[in-house]
């Protein structure tokens, strides 16, 4: 086949670096242990089968990016599959929507290491993890504005330094492992465990961000799917294993009942008050450079949403060194914060990520054509996903009517934003010109 080429300033393994940055982070630290809490000691399933469905879909995401080359990403797919409208002007809207929850995700998780780390609030915890939160949104937020660039470069720093340290701690704690409390003996019922599916999906989302490197690659057709395989792979890899080593060292109390800080109460267990402290001070630097990034993302989206019409000019309007849709996005993630909780939060963004996933799979079926095993990956990429949606509403209506209906009502939101500004703001028009233009 031939192979088109682009600008070549992304290779394969600096793609791999990119999605592996973005999905190794804030959210293994924290929910590891909210995970566990439903999976018990088969959340190492949990996130083998979370690891599967990414895997599948990765798979849609890499074909649609070799035929649609841009860095609109989502929400390119979105309007190439479904065409300008409601339906996916809407569907663009719920993944800000996504957007916003993993950025309150992260702030939380951040609230409940710096708590932890500083000794604070045992009887007002939540008070302090949500002001701490808080804080940070509000802090980093200033800082995009006066366009600090050091925070990028700590970033990529912190990355890999979290990357060796997971390393390091699964290989060090598969030294204290007692393989007895993997039994299948020891698991829960099936069904909690494909209840935790909610929170372990979501520690794989990042992999989206790999196809949006398309059009700086050399040779997308032959570096993308290679990228987007081993980017995933990595991280099953290291997510599984590091699952097994957890739940194979620490009692199965404390592995249901520590919640976000189960790594940091293992490496206390194993390795005593240094390993505590330095799992918990790298969880927070995790935190802070993933809120970082998750600042550009939504910047981003927010920025190429109001090019578009989808969302109101303001959006993208300039404001010191970033535009609105931050301070905006920053103040939406503020109000999630404080008034969910984590494992709310972590719950309806994989939901989120999930259906907008399954509407990029079912995109990718409708776009691609080809026959053999290519059909048969992007339609168990549709099914695994779908699945997973029906798991999580089926058992979060069970245990969490709240979280189910708050889920719901972000899908009325945002098609009901859509409609408005289809109606009042000619969102129509500019969209239908982008796609005759694109």
């Amino acid at each position: 086949m031939k192979q088109e080429s682009g600008s070549g300033r992304i290779s394969v393994r600096g793609a791999i670096a990119l999605g592996v940055g973005s999905m190794v982070g804030a959210g293994i630290f924290a929910l590891m242990g909210e995970a566990a809490a439903r999976a018990g000691s088969a959340v190492w399933l949990s996130f083998l089968i979370a690891g599967i469905i990414a895997l599948l879909t990765g798979y849609s995401f890499a074909q649609l990016g070799v035929r649609y080359p841009s860095r609109g990403g989502v929400v390119e797919y979105l309007v190439k599959a479904y065409g300008p409208g409601l339906f996916s002007g809407g569907c663009s809207i719920l993944f800000y929507i996504a957007q916003l929850i993993g950025m309150a995700m992260i702030s939380l998780a951040f609230g409940k290491f710096a708590a932890k780390l500083l000794g604070l609030g045992e009887t007002d915890l939540l008070f302090w993890e949500r002001l701490l939160a808080s804080a940070l949104i509000v802090g980093l937020a200033a800082l995009n504005l006066v366009g600090a660039k050091f925070v990028s470069t700590a970033q990529r720093l912190v990355v890999l330094a979290n990357l060796a340290l997971l390393a390091l701690f699964t290989l060090g704690l598969s030294t204290h492992a007692d393989v007895a409390r993997l039994s299948v003996e020891t698991w829960p019922a099936a069904s909690s465990i494909l209840g935790s599916l909610g929170l372990t999906f979501f520690a794989f989302t990042g992999f989206a961000v790999v196809s949006n490197a398309a059009e700086d690659m050399a040779y997308p057709t032959r570096d993308l799917p290679r990228a987007m395989y081993a980017t995933i792979g990595i991280v099953l890899l290291l997510y599984v294993a590091l699952a097994l080593a957890v739940t194979a060292s620490v009692d199965g109390q404390s592995l249901t009942s520590s919640g976000a800080t189960l790594l940091a109460v293992v490496a206390r267990h194993n390795f005593g008050a240094i390993g505590f402290h330095v799992l918990l001070v790298s969880a927070i630097l995790a935190t802070v450079t993933c809120l970082n990034g998750g600042f550009f993302g939504a910047t981003s989206i927010t920025y190429t949403l109001a090019e578009n019409g989808q969302l109101p000019s303001r959006f993208g309007q300039k404001i010191g060194m970033s535009s609105r849709g931050l301070t905006i996005s920053a103040a939406l993630a503020l109000v999630m914060v404080n008034f969910l909780t984590l494992t709310t939060v972590a719950s309806l963004g994989s939901a989120t990520s999930l259906l907008v996933y399954s509407l990029v799979n079912f995109g990718a079926w409708r776009l691609l054509k080809g026959g053999g095993w290519h059909r048969v990956a992007i339609l168990l990429s549709i099914v695994a996903c779908l699945l997973a949606i029906v798991v999580w509403a089926f058992d979060t209506f069970q245990t969490s009517p709240g979280s189910f209906a708050i889920f719901l009502s972000f899908l009325v939101i945002a098609f009901v934003a859509e409609g408005l500004l289809q109606r009042y703001h000619g969102r129509k028009i500019l969209a239908q010109e982008h796609w005759e233009t694109s």
